[in-house]
């Protein structure tokens, strides 16, 4: 279980300068129009803080809006996180799936024929093609890849 830091501030909570878009909007003048029907805000200072929220750009500024009403309040996402390396690691590499259909498609291909036709080098034409897409894929991933410093880690 978190606690709040020394300033207050829960430390799981996402950043107050999280930016805010449309969803986030909507979501807060749904929860004002809760509050005015509840009879906890009159018609203009409903008008006030729905304009409020219109003007809004990030977080901070719509929880100020709700900072004197009860729940319920809008709904924030989380901040998003970046994929760590061990997920980009699991993903399917792009070229994997057409060099299988390549190979898996192409030697039956090749094989008939070469009984047919006697061109028993048309088996190379599936493998050769699989190897130059996993190549190219291979280049294209390196020149995507951040260049790692070849400096010691001062934690070894």
């Amino acid at each position: 279980m978190t606690s709040p830091d020394d300033h207050g501030v829960d430390p799981s909570a996402p950043s107050p300068d999280i930016r805010i878009g449309t969803p986030e909007r909507r979501a807060a003048e749904f929860a004002l129009e809760v509050h005015l029907s509840e009879k906890r805000l009159d018609a203009e200072e409903f008008e006030r803080r729905v304009e409020a929220c219109q003007h809004a750009s990030n977080q901070a500024e719509l929880f100020r809006i709700f900072a004197d009403l009860p729940a319920p309040h809008p709904a924030m996402p989380s901040s998003a996180v970046a994929p760590t390396r061990a997920d980009q690691d699991m993903d399917i590499p792009p070229g994997v799936v057409p060099g299988c259909l390549t190979l898996g498609l192409g030697i039956p291909v090749a094989v008939v024929l070469g009984f047919a036709y006697g061109t028993w080098w048309a088996l190379a034409v599936p493998v050769a093609v699989t190897v130059a897409m996993t190549y190219v894929e291979h280049l294209r991933q390196s020149s995507r890849r951040p260049v790692e410093s070849s400096e010691p880690d001062p934690s070894d």
